[in-house]
């Protein structure tokens, strides 16, 4: 009953009824018995598809939209409703039939596992509730979500393929009809058949071409963009990048599955599907011709008849021939994966060598630079000679399997066209409809590299997904590590115990308090778990048991020892983590001259690369404005100073105490001059095997 209440439900009901109506509906001649059946059988497979993937239901429905096009078109032209002109340009009966059976591949072939990878990628945008993206026009109003308006631009691309290969059907008579016209000497069916045949049919391909472009186009880049949002939104929520490589999962170079294998699979997907759905539809209505034609076949220079025996031949030679091309292009998807890694890493490390060129440039490091960009080049173009090799391998043997199936049905054939038991214009149908059913069915031939391309590409982001999901699942509470706000002022732990990727405890705390209020300062050796205490304060770090609470509703700022600098103007890194609109012009300057930043406050709206344009202290002097300008609760400083000298560094600090009172400061810092900065101190002190425990000691502040 809840299939009934469906979109596919209703359809399923509305086919039943056609299909009913076609058995008992005059015409002459009437549609063939088996165009009624299969209507109820395309009923039954609406019904069962209630359950599938987002993606393939747009499919099964567009095919049972084409079986009550088809069949009712040929039901009105057996009424005589249409005109004789628009009558001939209809495909055969059978061609409703095809939908059907087409239908059918699609509910079967959504439980392989390959099709279910895919379609794990693909459903969230066609399920997907968001108002239309407003920045792409074309089609903008085709739904009120964006996955209603995916679906049907899905559905439209189906159903142009579909008019395609219906065209492509009716070429096929036409080609007989005009090599008959021609055996027979007949001008008028000759010119009948090139004027009001041919130029309608060739026009119709030409615009529905056009527009076929035109739908792909859109629906890529709405897709491309729903999708592309959609992952790096999650991968940048909640610290989930942060946590993505603590993961089993091989998820590297990000970047690349964001922009380009989010591009490569929607490419590949809808090229792909619409291309296999095409061929499919082509091998079910030219296999029909080709039974036909060879449905008293006898085989040449003897007496014996075969039924279909040209259908048979052409389905044992596509089998035999998918199975080499799969033997011996297999190796093709381990090759595109690495392919896609290796390239990644090149240019990952083309990026960094320009981001970090001071300090290789210091260092006089280009030598080791090129030693190591070599070493990495040289993995792509191993990889790629083996990619070549294989591809020779493959090419090869598929284009010596074309080029022989060109020949075989005009030699099957000829003995019958010259005993004058089939027509010139027959002879010509025949090896039109076996290239047909030989191309479809080799399909899987042609399109091996794409298809392990589309593979690698596939797993590169099934792989990426399984990542961000672990991500998440280690995230926010962590392992066994709480985050509350069972606290009315302090940051306070219990039975805290953090760890390192591989496990190993590094600190441990039955009780942890940090006041609030006045400046705290965080010692101890390097290697203590300083760092990592302030990451599980600010909720990122997933290692760990325990609880930690924070004050309700109050805001908290970690600057790190190197902070982040983003690329635009330097108003935007200012600014950050928040946006331009949220500060005026006065405010942005004010917070840089407070930072002993003078020289930068009136080149705000500079773009630059402003991460190797300023200096480390400037960078860290900047960050300090950020502190300024959003005014935090909490300010976490993880050696934020480290690159100022000694005075400055005072200077600072004595600055954020007076510009932020109502804002509590927790440092972490080696010099000693820092704790005559601070109201408080807490210092790392080594416990058993290796551990460490946070314990208050005496400031210097305090001493005196």
């Amino acid at each position: 009953m809840a299939a009934l209440r469906t979109g596919l439900g209703l359809q399923a009901v509305v086919t039943a009824l056609f299909a009913l109506v076609l058995l008992i509906a005059p015409g002459d001649p009437s549609p063939p018995l088996y165009v009624s059946l299969s209507g109820f059988a395309m009923a039954g497979i609406l019904l069962a598809s209630g359950k599938l993937s987002s993606y393939l239901k747009v499919f099964v429905s567009v095919y049972g939209i084409g079986y009550l096009f088809l069949a009712g078109a040929k039901q009105a032209a057996a009424m005589g409703l249409l005109p004789p002109t628009l009558a001939a340009l209809l495909p055969p009966s059978f061609a409703a039939t095809g939908a059907v059976v087409f239908a059918g591949i699609v509910l079967a072939v959504s439980h392989l596992e390959p099709i279910r990878a895919i379609t794990l990628i693909a459903d969230p945008y066609f399920a997907t509730n968001d108002k239309p993206t407003r920045e792409i026009g074309p089609f903008r109003l085709f739904g009120s979500t964006e996955g209603k308006v995916g679906q049907r631009l899905v559905a439209l691309s189906i159903f142009i393929t579909f008019a395609q290969v219906a065209l492509q059907l009716r070429l096929n008579f036409w080609f007989r009809d005009l090599f008959n016209a021609l055996q027979e000497y007949n001008a008028d069916a000759f010119w009948y058949q090139l004027v009001w045949v041919f130029v309608p049919l060739a026009t119709i391909w030409v615009v529905v071409g056009m527009f076929d472009t035109f739908v792909d186009a859109t629906l890529h880049i709405r897709w491309r963009t729903w999708l592309t949002r959609s992952f790096y939104g999650r991968w940048l929520d909640a610290g989930t990048h942060y946590r993505v490589p603590f993961t089993d999962e091989h998820a590297d170079n990000p970047d690349q599955r964001i922009q380009s294998d989010v591009n490569l699979f929607i490419s590949q997907t809808t090229t792909l599907s619409i291309r296999l759905l095409s061929q499919a539809a082509t091998l079910v209505s030219f296999m029909v011709i080709l039974w036909g034609l060879s449905r008293d076949f006898v085989l040449p220079f003897t007496d014996t008849v075969v039924p279909g025996f040209l259908v048979w031949l052409v389905v044992g030679y596509a089998v035999v021939g998918t199975w080499l091309t799969h033997i011996i292009g297999r190796p093709l998807i381990g090759l595109d994966f690495r392919q896609e890694k290796v390239e990644a890493d090149f240019r990952f490390s083309l990026a960094r060598t320009r981001i970090y060129g001071e300090q290789i440039a210091l260092l006089r490091g280009e030598r080791a630079e090129t030693v190591r960009l070599g070493t990495l080049f040289h993995a792509i173009i191993d990889n790629y000679l083996g990619i070549i090799v294989r591809r020779i391998k493959l090419g090869s043997f598929t284009l010596s399997y074309s080029q022989i199936s060109v020949v075989f049905p005009y030699i099957l054939a000829a003995p019958s066209y010259f005993l004058k038991k089939i027509t010139l214009g027959q002879f010509q149908q025949t090896g039109d409809a076996f290239g047909s059913v030989q191309s479809s069915l080799s399909f899987f031939i042609n399109s091996y590299v794409t298809i392990a391309a589309y593979r690698a590409n596939t797993n590169r982001l099934s792989s990426f997904k399984r990542a961000m999901t672990k991500a998440e699942a280690i995230g926010g509470t962590g392992e066994g590590l709480f985050q509350g706000n069972e606290t009315r002022g302090d940051v306070t732990a219990s039975k805290l115990s953090l760890s390192l990727p591989d496990g190993r405890e590094i600190v441990t705390a039955d009780t942890l308090t940090i006041a609030k209020g006045g400046a705290t300062l965080l010692t101890g050796p390097s290697g203590s778990g300083k760092s990592t205490l302030f990451r599980a304060i600010a909720g990122i770090w997933p290692f760990g048991k325990g609880r930690i609470d924070l004050p309700k509703g109050q805001s908290a700022l970690v600057l790190p020892q190197r902070p982040y600098i983003p690329l635009g103007t330097l108003r935007g890194a200012v600014v950050y983590p928040n946006t331009t609109d949220m500060f005026s012009d006065e405010a942005i300057r004010d917070a840089l001259m407070a930072a002993q930043l003078p020289g930068l406050a009136d080149r705000l709206d500079e773009v630059d690369a402003w991460d190797q344009r300023l200096s480390g202290g400037e960078q860290q002097r900047l960050a300090v404005a950020r502190a300024v300008l959003a005014k935090p609760d909490w300010l976490f400083l993880d050696e934020s100073t480290a690159a100022l000298d000694e005075p400055s560094e005072a200077a600072i600090y004595r600055m954020l105490r007076e510009r932020l009172p109502g804002t509590t400061i927790v440092s972490i810092g080696h010099r000693s001059t820092l704790h005559g900065l601070h109201d408080r101190r807490l210092d790392m002190q080594p416990a058993n095997e290796g551990r460490f425990v946070p314990r208050e000691v005496p400031s210097p502040v305090a001493a005196e």
